[in-house]
């Protein structure tokens, strides 16, 4: 099927090349890097003390005020507001990256005080998947358009370099003495922050209006490395995985894409690892395919650094200009044949662009632009089955358990039982995981052991993993800050700092659940877990490149009293397009809605309209809170795994789990296949 694809009409950038987009590209064009002596913070005891700043004094939150500043400079330069004589506020959605992991208590938070700002009181969504999260932002403010979920999406990221994100990045040996210089020599990488946004509309509603469109966005990839916590697999599948997954969502083959802004950390590993997956997907062509990398320029300003390079990347379409690699002296091994070396940009015409980013627990996401003019071919969505189901917390460790403690309506004060994770999965190692990746990595293995499903082969490329938090592990952050109180800022420890991203649990169990396809990590707050459900039925049904899709909400307890009534664990679901095996056994996704902060009458009516059944035929599940205890990520998840169950058993035949949620309202309305 032809359709317009989303157009991009607005952007707005603040980064260490100044407050504004055409600040950005006006340094680029001048061969001016924003990188600096860091200012801000002492880095006394630390052998770098460069980074790419944002200029100036800046007050409040420094994250809420950078991506407050570049949204507001993406709807101006789109020529939209929001509110009374605009937009309204409850068809705007606003999908903000950020890898700021540290900031372990309501990440969703900032996002929150954005949409505050802006007036924005449509679906707020918060994506964490450290270096990449920009990137996938992008696609899922797409995906959120391409459902009918908004009428408008304000897509991008914010981070800003705190001390404790530049000393785990100086422990674990990534940061150059000089100026970031990628794919070529010195070896290493230059910390940055900033923010961008983009303004998202669907095609024919842009064109409708008159809008100036900026370019097209025309397909996105995500995948998973499952290889290490930091270090990319070596022989780049992975990023190539995702690079053809944005192909392949685009419509399109390798030989239609003129331009690849790399996410060229100038880091060893990165950088080889990227370019042989640059191989893998371009052949021959790659000998004369322009790869550039603007972190150069930029720094590498880590939840943000995907939107700013696709923003760089924009500017110079517009120009018919390519970005250069600045700094770059000498090819390193596995290093692009075509650079773009230089510090000015090269006159040449861009149609299609291909941005890439990787990050920190195997994420890598890709997204390709192209001219106003480009119509991308979309599939026909497929109907989204669950396939198994499973459930982790203080009920037990089976589906039954948790029905009968739920039947009981008794309050569990007590923890999540103890397992051996070996015990499920044989190749793991239990002692140096944290309850967070415990707890996940046993859902998702007893989810798949549900379903019936053994992963080997190809077929693992083609199952991935979508995962609700609303923080980083406990155990890990305490481990973190006791490093630094006893040993100091300088000397940290980097194991503990790599688990502070709120996607580690998900990297550690795409690793040992072998699910190579893609992969995501989100937080709404409460129904963090729900609203990751939405995102993979949403994705899957979409997608010709994946088969399979493991959504899960996983929440680790706060507290260190073992009789507190504090929900702990994970659930589960794996969702398919075809039966595993028998047909009759299955359950469809009939249904589901997203709607703002608190408006779950909202959410609930575009679940039930989806699911075209009377609302009296549909049973609501039970809230399980006031059995398991507060699990704000996991909870609805609980309810999502009773609820399939309880299909399955034939006590119903459609059941709907809404939950008002924190920054989102969502439900889900599930049904018996072949149920009217």
């Amino acid at each position: 099927m032809q359709s317009l694809p989303v157009a991009i009409t607005g952007m707005g950038a603040v980064s260490a090349l100044g407050a504004t987009a055409p600040a950005l590209w006006a340094a680029i064009e001048e061969g001016r890097d924003g990188i600096r002596p860091i200012e801000r913070f002492s880095t006394e005891g630390f052998s770098v003390s460069l980074g790419g700043m944002v200029p100036g004094a800046v007050s409040g939150d420094p994250c809420v005020t950078f991506a407050t500043t570049a949204a507001r400079e993406a709807l101006a330069n789109a020529g939209l507001q929001i509110g009374p004589g605009g937009m309204a506020a409850r068809r705007v959605a606003l999908v903000l990256g950020t890898s700021l992991g540290i900031h372990v208590d309501g990440l969703h938070l900032v996002a929150a005080e954005v949409a505050r700002a802006l007036g924005i009181e449509g679906p707020t969504l918060t994506v964490s998947t450290a270096c990449s999260s920009s990137t996938n932002a992008i696609g899922l403010g797409r995906d959120l358009l391409e459902a009918g979920l908004c009428d408008l999406a304000i897509a991008g990221g914010t981070d800003e370099l705190t001390p404790e994100i530049f000393a785990g990045f100086h422990a674990l040996g990534l940061l150059c003495t000089s100026k970031c210089a990628p794919f070529s020599e010195p070896v290493g990488t230059t910390l940055g922050e900033g923010a961008g946004f983009l303004v998202l509309e669907r095609g024919d509603e842009a064109r409708a209006r008159g809008a100036r469109v900026l370019a097209t966005m025309l397909g996105y990839g995500l995948s998973a490395d499952a290889y290490h916590p930091t270090t990319p697999d070596p022989t780049g599948a992975g990023v190539a995985r995702a690079l053809r997954g944005a192909l392949i969502d685009a419509g399109m083959e390798a030989e239609g894409i003129d331009y690849v802004n790399a996410h060229g950390t100038g880091t060893a590993a990165n950088d080889a690892a990227e370019y042989r997956a640059i191989e893998q997907v371009f052949g021959e062509r790659v000998a004369r395919l322009p790869v550039s990398s603007t972190k150069s320029f930029l720094g590498h300003a880590q939840g943000a650094a995907g939107v700013l390079e696709l923003i760089a990347t924009l500017c110079g379409m517009a120009e018919d200009k390519i970005p250069p690699t600045l700094h770059y002296e000498k090819p390193r091994p596995r290093s692009p044949a075509d650079p773009v070396a230089g510090d000015r940009p090269r006159v040449a015409r861009v149609e299609r662009a291909l941005c890439n980013n990787s990050a920190f627990g195997g994420a890598n996401a890709a997204v390709i632009v192209g001219r106003a003019e480009h119509v991308a071919p979309r599939q026909t969505a497929a109907e989204v089955l669950v396939l198994g189901a499973s459930a982790v917390g203080p009920h037990g460790m089976d589906l039954d358990a948790l029905g009968a403690a739920l039947a009981a309506n008794v309050p569990l004060r007590r923890r999540a039982p103890a397992f051996r994770i070996e015990s499920l999965i044989p190749t793991a190692d239990g002692r140096g995981m944290d309850p967070a990746s415990r707890y996940l990595s046993a859902a998702a293995a007893l989810a798949l052991a549900d379903a019936g499903i053994t992963l080997r082969g190809a077929k693992r490329e083609r199952a991935g993993l979508f995962v609700g938090m609303t923080r980083a592990s406990t155990e890990s952050e305490r481990e973190f800050r006791d490093s630094i109180r006893e040993r100091g800022l300088a000397r940290l420890s980097a194991t503990a700092f790599t688990r502070m991203v709120l996607n580690a649990s998900a990297g550690t169990c795409t690793k040992l659940c072998a699910l190579k396809g893609p992969t995501t990590t989100l937080t709404t707050g409460e129904g963090s877990g729900l609203v990751a459900l939405l995102y993979a039925a949403m994705h899957l049904s979409a997608r010709p490149d994946v088969d399979l899709l493991l959504a899960a909400g996983v929440d680790e307890r706060v507290s260190a009293e073992s009789e507190a009534h504090e929900g702990e664990g994970a659930a589960c679901l794996v969702l398919g397009k075809t039966p595993a095996q028998d047909a009759s056994k299955a359950v469809r996704v009939a249904g589901f809605g997203l709607a703002g902060p608190g408006d779950v009458e909202g959410a609930t009516r575009l679940a039930i309209r989806m699911a075209g059944i009377d609302a009296k035929d549909i049973f609501v599940a039970p809230d399980v809170t006031p059995v398991l205890g507060p699990a704000p990520a996991a909870a609805a998840m609980f309810a999502c795994a009773f609820a399939v169950a309880s299909i399955l058993r034939g006590t119903w035949e459609h059941v709907l789990v809404p939950d008002p949620g924190g920054t989102v309202a969502a439900a889900v309305v599930f049904s018996r296949k072949g149920a009217a």
